[in-house]
């Protein structure tokens, strides 16, 4: 069934794609289905051979779900070629750096293949300095890139202290020097991080010998289409204004309240800064069809934004403020009873710290710990707990793997062929390891680990294993994994005991795993300390409407149709009037 779009979305559907637009669309206004519109009418009349489109965003998620939006509007059996639908990362992967790898890597490749192959932090690669940085060891190639704005390298090893430390190093020349030719080695051999790959994006556009090369990828992809152009980071914006000089148009599609990737370098006033540099004709979406009106005023005054028109205006109350004394897990008969009678209630944080909260009482996890959560969590009944122990298991596993992992798939292994054939086995290991006796946690470390330790041993002779996973997990057969230091006579349930009174159904996420979600009620809950919670706790959220911590708080409060409630730190009488003067309904 085609959908009547309004005025303003045609406005952007029947737009030129011969000079740059930004469409800024407000939450629930419909964005994704205008965009798909949009992509359909031009691919349907499409008469500039053999070039096409590029339709451009951050998640595969995202990619996948435009792209079945698309298909939805082209008769039936229409191929999008010559047009791109992917990431960003994919799209300069594919399209610039591995037809280039050879020139700007020099990799010769394997029997004429010179294709990169992506690795991330995570992985174990061989590639080391011969000299350590005091007590944290050696640095290993794939744990920088650089940094194209500050001219600098900046360290992403996914060990937060290490990385805080070798950021603030002022590093010798020759240690300079020896880490840039230790990066063009890993290069060399064929491996990059996606960090590299834009990194070798920039090189070969800053490098005139190149231009050729730019002048036919400006007509092979004319148009490029940025979806939540919120979140370009300045390296990518770079290279966009470069494709832009060799006479690309750009559309960017996106609310630029919602850039929530600080930690990458993502500044919304860059992007706001690049679209008026360029003389993007604005186009704007100001109709919310997803929220109330009340919830939709809350959000405004997040972002000193007041011309959004919600859905409908609710009678009763819509925005609720809960409070806590010590932990959140205290307000769970408040959040069912304000949650009774609607069926997609998603409780929100800024962090995961928080959330496990509700699954255990241990902060720190090891990899034993991590273990002993997945088995205790696994449910075949909860889509939720199968993904929280799956992703737990896949950490515990990939700390004994001997080889690196793919990006963003539950750590699954370069040499299995197949994302899918991996999380099958993450599940059905996990069935396998939850046996009575393992789920049972009244008993000690020691005992617990004893039990384990040989169904981890015999993983490979089990009936749903394949020859990819067999080799992958060949280090299993010797495992040799121990009770926690220290712990080896205490109750595992005394460490990963599951807090009193938190038995709740509903899903738990970040504010970034919110992103681009709807629910019918949202719990936003506030850190109990805004010491060093910066982003998390609500003072900061209501501080600074430019702030991020703000539109953290404005992305997880425009998710819900129905009810927000931010649960907050029991609160004095002049913070309680403070949120009682935005609209909050205050408990």
């Amino acid at each position: 069934m085609m959908i009547e779009f309004t005025e303003e979305q045609n406005v952007y559907i029947q737009s030129d794609i011969n000079t740059h637009v930004f469409l800024e669309a407000c939450p629930g206004s419909g964005k994704t289905e205008v965009v798909a519109a949009k992509v359909a009418c031009e691919v349907s009349a499409w008469d500039k051979f053999p070039g096409g489109i590029a339709v451009l965003s951050f998640a595969n998620s995202a990619t996948d779900e435009l792209k079945k939006r698309v298909l939805k509007y082209l008769p039936g059996g229409c191929s999008l070629f010559p047009h791109f639908l992917g990431t960003f990362d994919s799209f300069i992967y594919k399209n610039i750096v591995n037809p280039l790898s050879r020139e700007l890597t020099e990799y010769e490749g394997v029997d004429g293949d010179c294709s990169i192959r992506i690795i991330e932090a995570a992985s174990k690669l061989g590639f080391r300095t011969k000299w350590k940085v005091t007590s944290r060891g050696y640095i290993y190639s794939h744990h920088y890139s650089m940094d194209i704005k500050n001219k600098k390298l900046i360290f992403n090893s996914g060990d937060s202290i290490n990385d805080h430390v070798f950021n603030s190093i002022e590093f010798e020349s020759w240690q300079k020097k020896d880490l840039i030719s230790l990066k063009k080695k890993m290069l060399s051999a064929g491996y990059a991080t996606y960090r590299d790959i834009e990194y070798l994006t920039y090189k070969a556009l800053y490098k005139s010998e190149f231009n050729d090369y730019f002048e036919i990828f400006s007509k092979r992809y004319p148009l490029i289409i940025v979806d939540e152009c919120q979140d370009l980071s300045f390296e990518q914006l770079w290279i966009l204004q470069k494709l832009s000089d060799f006479g690309v148009k750009l559309h960017f599609i996106g609310d630029l309240n919602q850039a929530i990737y600080g930690f990458r370098d993502v500044d919304p006033s860059a992007v706001e800064k690049f679209v008026k540099d360029n003389s993007f004709i604005k186009i704007a979406l100001t109709k919310n069809f997803r929220s109330c009106q009340q919830i939709v005023d809350i959000c405004g005054l997040l972002t000193d934004r007041s011309n959004i028109v919600g859905k409908f205006k609710q009678l009763e109350p819509a925005c609720y403020i809960i409070q806590y004394t010590n932990c959140p897990t205290e307000l769970i008969e408040e959040f069912k009873k304000l949650s009774q009678g609607y069926e997609n209630t998603v409780i929100v944080a800024r962090g995961h710290s928080i959330l496990q909260r509700f699954h255990t009482k241990a902060i720190n996890l090891k990899v034993i710990h991590k273990l002993a959560l997945a088995i205790q969590l696994f449910n075949c009944d909860d889509m939720e707990a199968i993904e929280k122990a799956i992703t737990l298991y896949s950490e515990f596993i990939r700390y004994y793997l001997n080889e690196s992992v793919k990006p963003s798939s539950f750590n699954c292994p370069q040499s299995v062929p197949s994302k899918l054939i991996w999380r099958r086995f993450l599940f059905s290991s996990l069935l396998y390891l939850s046996t009575d006796s393992q789920k049972d946690m009244n008993v000690t470390w020691s005992v617990w680990v004893s039990q384990i330790k040989p169904l981890l041993r015999n993983l490979d002779e089990q009936n749903f294993m394949n020859d990819y996973i067999i080799k992958v997990i060949e280090p299993f057969k010797k495992i040799n994994i121990a009770a926690p230091r220290g712990q080896a006579k205490d109750l595992v349930n005394k460490y990963l005991l599951q807090p009193e009174n938190t038995n709740i159904s509903y899903r738990k996420t970040t504010i970034h795993g919110s992103k681009g979600e709807t629910h019918d009620v949202t719990i936003l809950i506030s850190s109990p300390d805004a010491r060093g919670s910066v982003d998390s706790h609500w003072t900061y959220w209501l501080g600074n409407s430019n702030s991020e911590a703000a539109r953290f708080a404005y992305v997880a409060s425009s998710r819900p149709k129905y009810r927000l409630i931010w649960a907050v730190k029991r609160l004095n009488l002049a913070c309680k009037k403070r949120f009682e003067d935005m609209g909050f309904h205050v408990i």
